[in-house]
């Protein structure tokens, strides 16, 4: 069933809304995530205002962390929800699966995030119904969000709506919060504070309605709620304007960072209350109006442009923009990026290795202060990384697989769902042996300085990090005797359909260039910045460290390709069984395989999830010749099903890379549909994070042939054949670049200060500042 209309809009709304354009509620899930609305503090999932069984109203702050019970792991906490209005019209309840639904709509317009959703329902008693319910999660004043309905009747008749504060929403049936205390003040202003179980944060939310139509007001307190009751005697045709603004504070909230815990509540209460009347005044347009204005800023800046035949790759680009800055506290250096962002409580809220190489590269080519926040948190992780290598034997920094709050260490969950075989529960391994997110991490700092020159933050934070990533890899290498050299034993790559393996190629290449990275910087900064040097040695020791790096870096296994021109993915992968994958391939769902394989089975079997070797040629693209990079795409992609989210965006590029057109596109547009495709199911639990960097990925550093060549940015594009012309912004060495790209031209202009430097295809151009530079390619 077809309810996902795209392309519409027509002048300077053309392919920025996405609607759904009918009602159905077994796909709730779908457009509750995709029309997701946030600013990087407050996320919030589209629920329907009307309650619908199977519906997840989901509110985060960032940060908010806490563990349910002893035997859960940490998670952002569902909070109270604001967004359920109940209206009751001659007795019945508003619910669009009874009665008579004649239109409906429901618009998610990314110019300015705002939702607007239009019904026309006759009740079971024959009373017509229209209105207009708006949504926005404003972009200006991170604390609040806010509503308005419009509605009529087609007689006079009775109707009721009740709104407020509904603590009894859980996380999947785990409640976070206690000590609750509820007020309402004046008739009006609803005042809501809770404290997680665990962590002992204090939540703050307020809340106050106005009407325009003469109503009877009854405040309602239930065991865990707090509303307040409007009942209007409706007049028949005329329009009802009811507004609703909604506030939120944490005590995790930077502002809050030195405040005494015995006098949190009060400046929590004195401020929500403060900003709550603030927007009160303002009202749903005065903060719509503020709230576009931050946007048209951002897609001033950021917006990237398609033409051709193009219009659903046009919108699903900006898409991905609208949802990459929603997912992000831009200036707060202990949050990191949920693998489902602020949308849904997939993943618990936790940050992967998603971030660094899927996500980042958007912040650090257009938006480098986030991208610093972003590695600051990283750096802060640092605890948890050194406790993490500790407990398994290791020296240096470990990062745990799935991180939370700054100093919550490892969270990944010890077990996951039910064998499909066995019937048991079945252990999550990857917090335990999928290491590589280490040496992700010190990549992608050495790529943020590469394109930033930002000294700063490696004097401050990334020298230190890669150095320490790098002491954990000299300690993890296994020494074999027998065959004189080092070894990386017993990991899960990239590819998580493979466990227990030897020698993971992608995860033996990037320990050794981490390792690289660390020798090269104790070799020059001692020259660069004396200084830096002097206070990193004394606290890491650089002797030890390089005296561990250099007794295994040159006896590290590194795969080669075999006769055949293959590199093995692991020890085991090339004798492993072949299997027939068609099915698979062609399913339109995802992990349809673990209905008929558990892991165990999976792991005797010649089938990958996910990019693994192939993101290797991807990140560390002069390892080996052009003609063994595409032998090794083509086999690999063979025995690749793309049940991971990361997939297709990487295996996209590179096919853009060797030429394959047809399949790059193809990748690209099954890319794009990951979230806004016809799989009505795909995004229940939150928006695909790592897919909306994967999307920009493979525009700008894809199709754009935006590459880091060493120290130098090279701009070498192939476009493909439905589009005549992209146009994007870059920042690199902190100007910003505009690049626009034609069949067979690209033109960069300068729009910074100072003079760039870089390669348009293989020829070297220096682009003074506010000048343009035109090269064929």
């Amino acid at each position: 069933m077809k309810i996902m209309k795209y392309d519409m809009g027509s002048g300077e709304l053309k392919n920025w809304l996405i609607q759904e354009s009918s009602f159905d509620e077994r796909y709730l899930g779908k457009c509750e995530a995709i029309f997701a609305q946030g600013n990087g503090y407050l996320g919030v999932r589209n629920a329907l205002e009307e309650a619908y069984t199977g519906e997840v109203r989901n509110t985060f702050l960032t940060g908010t962390f806490n563990k349910a019970s002893r035997g859960e792991v940490t998670e952002l906490p569902n909070l109270p929800d604001m967004t359920g209005v109940t209206i009751t019209i001659d007795g019945h309840q508003l619910n669009l699966s009874r009665g008579q639904l004649q239109e409906y709509s429901r618009t998610l317009n990314l110019k300015n995030g705002e939702v607007v959703r239009k019904i026309s329902w006759v009740s079971p008693t024959g009373v017509g119904f229209k209105a207009e319910f708006k949504r926005i999660v404003s972009l200006a004043e991170e604390h609040t969000m806010a509503c308005s309905i419009d509605f009529s009747v087609n007689q006079d008749v009775q109707v009721i709506l009740e709104t407020g504060v509904d603590g009894s929403v859980t996380n999947s049936g785990a409640q976070h919060f206690e000590e609750i205390s509820r007020r309402i003040y004046g008739g009006r202003d609803m005042e809501y504070l809770s404290q997680t179980t665990e962590s002992k944060v204090w939540i703050a939310q307020h809340g106050a309605c106005s009407l325009d139509a003469p109503a009877a007001v009854l405040p309602v307190m239930g065991r865990r709620t707090l509303t307040n009751r409007y009942t209007i005697q409706a007049e028949a045709g005329k329009n009802v304007h009811f507004e609703k603004i909604s506030v939120f504070h944490s005590s995790r909230d930077q502002k809050y960072a030195d405040v005494k815990p015995e006098e949190i509540k009060e400046i929590l209460k004195q401020d929500g209350m403060k900003v709550l009347r603030r927007g009160f005044i303002k009202g749903y347009e005065g903060l719509k109006q503020e709230s576009t204005e931050k946007w048209k800023k951002y897609w001033e800046e950021s917006d990237i442009q398609i033409q051709g035949d193009a219009d659903f790759d046009q919108l699903a680009i900006r898409f991905a923009l609208y949802h990459l800055n929603i997912m992000v506290k831009h200036d707060d250096n202990r949050v990191g990026i949920g693998a489902k962002a602020l949308t849904g409580e997939g993943y618990k809220g936790h940050s992967f290795w998603d971030t660094e190489m899927f996500i980042l590269p958007y912040f650090t080519f257009t938006r480098p202060e986030t991208a610093r926040t972003l590695l600051e948190y990283r750096y802060r992780n640092l605890y948890g990384a050194h406790l993490k290598a500790k407990e398994q034997g290791y020296e240096g920094a470990m990062y745990p697989w799935e991180c939370a709050w700054v100093d919550d260490g490892e969270v990944t969950p010890l077990y996951m769902g039910a064998d499909v075989v066995t019937g048991k529960i079945t252990k999550c391994w990857t917090g335990i042996i999928e290491h590589h997110i280490s040496a992700d991490i010190s990549y992608a700092v050495e790529q943020y300085y590469l394109v930033t020159g930002d000294q700063d933050y490696m004097n401050q934070y990334g020298y230190e990090i890669i150095l320490d990533t790098a002491l954990f890899w000299a300690s993890r290498v296994e020494y074999n005797q027998e065959k004189d050299r080092y070894e990386i034993l017993d990991v899960i790559g990239p590819d998580e359909y493979k466990e227990h393996v030897d020698n993971n190629a992608y995860t033996n290449y990037m320990a050794a260039y981490n390792m690289k990275q660390a020798l090269k910087i104790m070799e020059e900064l001692p020259k660069e910045n004396p200084e830096v040097y002097k206070r990193l040695d004394e606290k890491l020791s650089f002797s030890q460290i390089k005296e561990k790096i250099e007794n295994c870096i040159h006896k590290l296994y590194l795969p080669v390709p075999n006769e055949d021109g293959i590199i093995p993915q692991s020890d085991q992968f090339l004798s492993l069984k072949k299997l027939d994958l068609t099915k698979y391939k062609e399913s339109k769902e995802v992990l349809t395989i673990y209905k008929d394989f558990n892991t165990e089975q999976l792991n005797q079997y010649m089938v990958s999830k996910q990019a693994d070797t192939v993101m290797l040629l991807f990140l560390l693209d002069t390892l080996f010749d052009e003609e063994t990079k595409k032998k090794n795409f083509v086999f690999y992609e063979d025995k690749t099903l793309h049940d991971s989210s990361l997939s297709k965006s990487t295996h996209a590029i590179l096919a853009n890379d060797f030429g394959f057109q047809d399949m790059a596109y193809d990748l690209y547009e099954r890319a794009l549909k990951i979230d806004l495709g016809p799989q009505m199911k795909s995004s229940d639990e939150g928006i695909h994070s790592a897919s909306t960097g994967g999307i920009w990925e493979s525009t700008v550093m894809g199709f754009g042939g935006v590459r880091m060549e060493g120290e130098h940015l090279r701009i070498a594009p192939k476009l493909p054949q439905k589009w005549n012309k992209l146009v994007f912004p870059l920042r690199f060495k902190g100007e910003p670049l505009k690049v626009e790209v034609e069949k067979d031209v690209a033109l960069v202009e300068n729009r910074g200060k100072n003079q760039v430097s870089l390669l348009i295809g293989k020829e070297f151009v220096n682009i003074p500042a506010g000048h343009k530079v035109q090269r064929t390619l």
